[in-house]
């Protein structure tokens, strides 16, 4: 299929100035430059005499561009030349730097218009769930991403023919999964485990240790003895030098020493691998100690205790619990309880309780605080949904787990390795489970969606096949709810009742003809892209149904319902209500997720992992929990229609209780997040208060001052420095010199190249150095050089007092992180056009431009009489002439 796209011009009343040097400039090349790259000569044939300051084409930004990268790179002027005076240098590369993001947004300015796209991947997925009501995966399907911050830019969102065939399959399998959906919508199933099933394994397993290390004695003796003959001393002296005298090994070898026993005759069958193996593992009788430990607990015999991680799982597990949920059990809803309860003096951090699917590999889902005791343990309640996807062993077998024990084999053998040298026995058992139990929960009287009930058809094979006006009107009827309310043409039914002929006659039965006919349906461009069709250049206003469309895929990224679709949108008090209802469902979950994660670039939080060893308490569980504390504070700010400025400073913290006890805040009472109010020395409150803002800021072990610097001026201060040049030469004078952080950053800038950038970022990120790269508060920071094998010399260690105190580029000064906090919450006028700016780009699915900045004061003007309270940022977007016409 070809690119199916058209264009919507606005108006060209207003024009942009070009983005342009300052004249001033002119001086640096006249001194410099000119004599190599002037009238008379222009070596490497580049003329910069007659360069135009005014970037007003692609030909003078590409020349400017070279200008960029030969300063930056140091390769101009040549070193044998005369050098520009540094700050002369730094102010050059700083303008123009500045001045190549100008043009490059001035020359890709899309001058208004809005390009038709398809649904990009959270649309297509939300809107089958919204058709047929079940979730799929769409992670095959084309990337989304883009020159635009977001991914609902138009320009990068087409298709090519083969990916037709990647709906239609994906189609189907939606189909699959809402038939079988709707076939099992009354099925009620229940599984209960008693947490002590587990202590017979143990006890069990505790017996087989003892009698086989009694075993593996008796066999190494005898082989002992058997090697210990003259006759065979040298045989044994070869196999001595063959396995350099490592006794284990010599014991592998024992069918080549005359009169060794087999191992299997002391009861050891590896089953076709060395059996002797088995027992030399058994004479260790690994962990042992620790097992014996488990079945001396008090409450064994009526529960279930988390401990680490000792054996292989299939062969012994004390670490979690798993549960499989039965294969025959259908798709659904299901509600997953456990009891449990914490031991008396468990200390605090380890009060907490991990779920998931699938231990070994798949992620922690939620985590709670374990509050209950063994006399009085606690109910949990944990709702899942089980699709399709969930049909193997891995993707159904429930885990519950104490929070961090072993999130990787790295961290786990840690902990284990430190317990052990602390007490001889391995980590304390500090939860206990008495029993879990999982429910699925029958959805027979929720609502049938839509695309059901539009069919009008039964979901399986046991009524008639319907006749073919049934079918023709259930055809219309689903295809028409699938275009959001469009009518398809009488034609494109035929080929529909076609289609369904063909697979009936090939020997399809009813069902499956009809999702393989409705699969055609799911994979059709009125379906798959959001149009707008004009037959002219001409600007109109939105018919009701379009407007409809474009609301509801903005703030839900989903299709419009019966209600929205209903509405007389044209009367401003209706949008506005239509607008507010949108936001108060939970399907606006479809607009917050992705915009905030795009506009605040959370990615960076899945790019890497911290240092378990230098930060221990910021295990999966705590990391999940951080993430989302970002989501729930701004969607508490959204809900209550909160000034934006709460994300700049704030006296409370929307946060759980996994945060709770990482950051040492007292007062939150529910298992979920909640509003806790501060003290007034906090840290905490607003986006800069957030373990996780910090932790991106940052590579796992360290702080990066420059990348939280960068992320303040990008997202809050509406001043994003120039994307960093490729070809600046390292400064390796600094190689192997064990400096602070700061040191390290202060040398940079004495290089023009990167003082022109770092001088804006860097006391910024300077102004942060109180939070490690974990975001827990800190006063002091070292630094430790690794010796020539890339192992930390502790004799390099330098220590040293964190001081945030630095100032602006040409502007105020901070003494610390409160004053710096309080310079940057003063700045929420630039704050709030940066966000502004975000939600033109996400709503209209184009890049911003100078035709915005009308757009963009209006709605500034409005928010600045509401205290800048988000939804009136929303408000002011849809009510305006730009979201409302086409």
């Amino acid at each position: 299929m070809k690119q199916i796209a058209f264009l919507l011009l606005f108006p060209l009343a207003l024009h942009a100035a070009d983005p342009a040097m300052p004249e001033k400039h002119r001086a640096l090349f006249k001194e410099h430059c000119v004599s190599c790259h002037g009238p008379e000569k222009q070596k490497g044939k580049f003329r910069v005499d007659d360069l135009p300051l005014s970037i007003t084409n692609v030909e003078i930004a590409e020349k400017w561009q070279k200008v960029l990268n030969a300063l930056n790179s140091g390769d101009m002027p040549p070193e044998d030349e005369k050098q520009p005076p540094s700050a002369a240098k730094a102010d050059f590369l700083d303008d123009l730097a500045n001045v190549m993001v100008a043009a490059r947004r001035s020359l890709g300015d899309q001058k208004g218009v809005i390009t038709m796209r398809r649904l990009n991947r959270r649309d297509y997925k939300n809107t089958l769930r919204e058709l047929l009501g079940v979730e799929i995966n769409v992670a095959e399907l084309p990337p989304d991403g883009g020159s635009g911050a977001f991914d609902t830019v138009g320009s990068n969102l087409f298709m090519s023919a083969n990916q037709i065939e990647q709906y239609q399959a994906l189609g189907r399998e939606a189909l699959e999964e809402a038939f079988a959906w709707q076939t099992a919508a009354s099925v009620t199933k229940k599984l209960h485990y008693e947490g002590e099933m587990t202590t017979p394994k143990v006890k069990d397993f505790v017996k087989y240790q003892i009698d086989a290390r009694e075993r593996a004695q008796k066999w190494v003796k005898a082989v002992d003895d058997a090697a210990a003959k003259p006759e065979n001393k040298e045989i044994v002296a070869k196999i001595q030098e063959e396995v350099k005298n490592n006794v284990s090994r010599l014991r592998r070898e024992w069918a080549r020493i005359p009169g060794a026993p087999n191992p299997r005759t002391f009861g050891f069958d590896k089953k076709g691998e060395n059996d002797a193996d088995l027992a030399n593992d058994s004479l260790g009788a690994g962990w042992l100690k620790y097992h014996e430990y488990y079945t001396q607990m008090p409450d064994v015999d009526r529960g279930a205790y988390l401990g680490t991680q000792t054996r292989h799982p299939a062969e012994l597990n004390v670490n979690y619990i798993e549960l499989l949920v039965p294969f025959d059990w259908p798709v659904g809803e299901y509600i997953v309880r456990v009891r449990a309860a914490a031991v008396k003096d468990a200390p605090a951090e380890r009060r907490f309780l991990d779920f998931g699917i699938h231990a070994r590999t798949g992620k922690v889902m939620a985590t709670h605080e374990i509050t209950g005791t063994i006399e009085q343990p606690q109910i949990i309640e944990i709702p899942i949904t089980l699709t399709r996807a969930n049909l193997t062993r891995e993707n159904r077998s429930l885990f519950f787990r104490e929070k961090g024990s072993w999130d990787t084999n790295e961290e786990g053998n840690r902990k284990r390795a430190e317990a052990v040298k602390r007490n001889g026995i391995g980590p304390e058992l500090a939860l206990w489970v008495d029993w879990i139990e999982v429910e699925r929960v029958p959805n027979a009287a929720k609502p049938t969606p839509p695309g059901f009930a539009a069919l009008k058809l039964p979901p399986d094979d046991k009524s008639p096949a319907p006749a073919a006006p049934e079918l023709r009107a259930a055809f219309e009827r689903f295809a028409t709810e699938a275009f959001r309310g469009t009518t398809p043409p009488a034609d494109y039914v035929d080929r529909l009742m076609r289609l369904y002929d063909v697979r009936r006659k090939a020997g399809d039965k009813p069902v499956a003809a009809l999702k393989e006919t409705l699969s055609v349906v799911l994979a059709s461009p009125m379906f798959l892209y959001l149009a707008e069709p004009s037959p002219d250049d001409k600007r109109r206003p939105l018919t009701a149904a379009e407007l409809a469309t474009r609301l509801s895929y903005f703030l839900w990224s989903a299709p419009p319902d019966a209600e929205l679709r209903k509405s007389d949108l044209s009367k401003p008090e209706v949008l506005a209500a239509q607008t507010n209802r949108l936001l108060d469902d939970p399907r606006s979950e479809g607009f917050l997720t992705a915009f905030v994660h795009q506009w605040l670039g959370l990615d960076r939080i899945d790019f890497f992992e911290v240092n378990r060893a230098l930060y221990p308490r910021f295990d999966t569980g705590t990391k999940v929990a951080a993430k989302g504390e970002i989501h729930e504070t701004i969607a508490h700010i959204l809900k209550h229609n909160s000034s934006l400025r709460d994300l700049l400073k704030a006296d409370y913290v929307i946060i759980n209780r996994v945060l709770a006890h990482y950051y040492g805040i007292q007062g939150v009472k529910g298992v979920g997040y909640e509003k806790v109010s501060l003290p007034k020395d906090s840290p905490r409150g607003g986006l800069l208060g957030m373990a996780a803002i910090h932790f991106m800021g940052g590579n796992g072990e360290r702080t990066s001052p420059v990348e939280r610097g960068a992320w303040v001026m990008r997202k809050l201060l509406h001043d994003p420095p120039p994307p960093a040049p490729a070809n600046v030469p390292a400064i390796t004078r600094l190689a192997g010199k064990v400096l602070t952080t700061q040191e390290r950053l202060l040398a940079h800038q004495e290089d023009p190249q990167c003082a022109s950038c770092h001088r804006k970022i860097d006391p910024i990120g300077f102004g942060l150095e109180n939070f490690d790269a974990a975001g827990q508060w800190r006063i002091e920071d070292s630094y430790t050089a690794l010796d020539a094998n890339g192992k930390p010399d502790s004799k390099s260690t330098k220590r040293w007092p964190i001081h945030p105190a630095a100032a602006f580029f040409k502007g105020p000064s901070f003494t610390d992180f409160f004053a710096l906090r309080d310079i940057i919450a003063s700045k929420s006028d630039a704050f709030a056009r940066s966000f502004s700016e975000a939600l033109i780009e996400f709503a209209l699915g184009r890049p911003i431009g100078f035709r915005d900045e009308p757009l963009i004061d209006d709605m500034i003007t409005h928010v600045g009489k509401k205290d800048l309270a988000m939804r009136e940022f929303i408000h002011a977007l849809i009510e305006s002439r730009e979201f409302r016409t086409k």
